[in-house]
């Protein structure tokens, strides 16, 4: 009997070893700033391998789980049905598997989901297919209409795990969302940059992402600090004469064929703030635009290619002036590359995604301050070259409002968008339609210190607005 009992183990188990022929990990129509490529890294792609190789040496009872040495990568712009298909291998009796990784966003809205497929092909034949899939949900609205990221490689590894358990019974399935970040995470975050803060709430409604109109208030948690209307005035503009206009209409009009050509324009807004105690301050906004023209359609394209300047004015006295910059970081591995999309342009691939900054410098009532909106992270700052005046989590925490800077997300996450245009001096009575923004600013702060914070946010605001009409994400077409 004991002579039996070891035959029987040597040949269930001894020597055994089974092997992942494929590892395919892809993203369709989302992004890398939202889904970093975290396999990039060598720690989390082994730590990931390693998680795996555990769970499919129990459920196969082999003694080893031999991973290929680098995955297949891809991003698609685009829907369609994802290709889960064994590669071709030679025959062997110890069984093969491949592994298909889809982070997808839903054909008909914004929702997110992460399928996972398991394939296992034993003695030369018969594949056996094992799934798991949740739907991926962020914590605000935010994360759909901007490009923030979603997840941590922590994170990722996690939820990578979670699925190959599910998928091969090591846990029951579960159709349940997997909620990703929270508003205690980035109030650490803050918290970690800005000890010695306390915590107010800014109540805004309008499209104060756009420059457009908008209401907003700063709530300490005694006493309302500011409260404030914006009126988008009049636009102008100003074209800049060159030679290209004149030959493109003369070319016109001798052949009858539509020529492009580019025009630079000098553009120009006006708005008023009007504080709550009557006084009105008033806001000038300047840059310069590409405009691509051609003669008979006019503009079809445009850019902005020098910083835009917003002039702070009370009465006849300049009292603040600022610059308005943006830039874009990659935040790049050994294997980034620049690849060409008929749908998105040339854009960086296997990244960990892209930071959006933007920011202004200048100085209000002779002080030099500065504010910075990291979008990648949803963390703005304001301050002094010496210190920090107030940092802002730019999610909203109304549990009563889907919006994020007046465009809103259903529960089905289909999105809509609403005109700035429309919209006139905006209420803050309905709570359902106001938007929420943690703010933190010094302890006992005083009222004139947050009307200063909510002049230079209105500033930045303009300054996110005047960019996004180039750089928006593409997802918001």
């Amino acid at each position: 009997m004991i002579i039996a009992v070891a035959m029987l183990s040597l040949h269930a188990g001894f020597g055994q070893n089974a092997t992942v022929v494929l590892v395919k990990h892809e993203l369709r129509w989302t992004d890398e700033t939202r889904f970093p490529n975290y396999f990039l890294d060598p720690e989390v792609r082994d730590s990931i391998f390693g998680d795996t190789r555990t769970e499919l040496m129990k459920y196969l009872n082999v003694n080893e789980v031999v991973f290929p040495k680098e995955i297949e990568y891809r991003i698609i712009d685009g829907f369609g049905k994802q290709k889960v298909e064994m590669p071709a291998t030679n025959p062997g009796p110890e069984p093969q598997i491949a592994i298909f990784s889809f982070i997808t966003r839903e054909t008909s809205g914004y929702a997110m989901y992460w399928h996972l497929n398991i394939l296992i092909k034993e003695n030369g034949k018969g594949v056996v297919t094992r799934n798991a899939s949740h739907e991926l949900e962020y914590y605000d609205a935010s994360g759909y209409l901007s490009p923030r990221c979603w997840l941590s490689a922590l994170e990722f590894r996690s939820i990578f795990s979670q699925l190959v358990k599910e998928a091969i019974g090591s846990v029951p399935e579960s159709d349940e969302k997997i909620l990703l970040g929270s508003p205690e995470e980035k109030e650490k975050l803050v918290r970690s940059l800005f000890p010695d803060s306390q915590r107010a709430l800014l109540k805004i409604r309008g499209a104060w992402r756009n420059a457009g109109n908008f209401s907003a208030l700063i709530e300490s948690a005694t006493d309302t600090l500011v409260k404030m209307n914006y009126r988008q005035g009049w636009e102008s503009e100003y074209i800049i004469p060159t030679g290209k206009a004149v030959f493109a209409g003369l070319f016109t009009s001798m052949t009858g064929l539509d020529i492009a050509y580019e025009q630079k324009v000098v553009r120009e807004i006006r708005g008023s703030m009007l504080f709550s105690d009557g006084r009105k301050v008033r806001i000038r906004l300047k840059w310069l635009e590409i405009q691509e023209r051609t003669v008979t359609e006019g503009v079809y394209s445009f850019r902005v290619t020098a910083p835009l300047v917003a002039e702070i004015v009370e009465g006849d006295r300049m009292v603040g002036q600022f610059v308005c910059t943006y830039r874009s970081l990659v935040h790049a591995s050994d294997m980034t590359t620049e690849k060409f999309s008929l749908m998105t342009g040339f854009r960086a691939t296997n990244t960990f995604g892209t930071e959006q900054v933007y920011r202004i410098d200048g100085f209000l009532d002779e002080t030099q301050v500065y504010a910075e909106f990291n979008e990648y992270h949803g963390i703005m700052a304001m301050g002094t070259d010496t210190a920090l005046m107030a940092m802002m989590v730019v999610q909203n925490c109304n549990p009563d409002s889907r919006t994020y800077g007046s465009s809103g997300l259903s529960k089905n996450k289909k999105v809509s968008f609403s005109a700035s245009s429309s919209l006139g001096k905006p209420s803050l009575d309905d709570a359902g339609k106001t938007e929420w923004y943690p703010v933190y600013l010094p302890e006992n702060v005083s009222r004139e210190e947050g009307e200063t914070c909510m002049k230079i946010l209105s500033c930045l605001f303009f300054g996110i607005g005047s960019q996004l009409m180039d750089v928006d994400d593409g997802d918001e077409e």
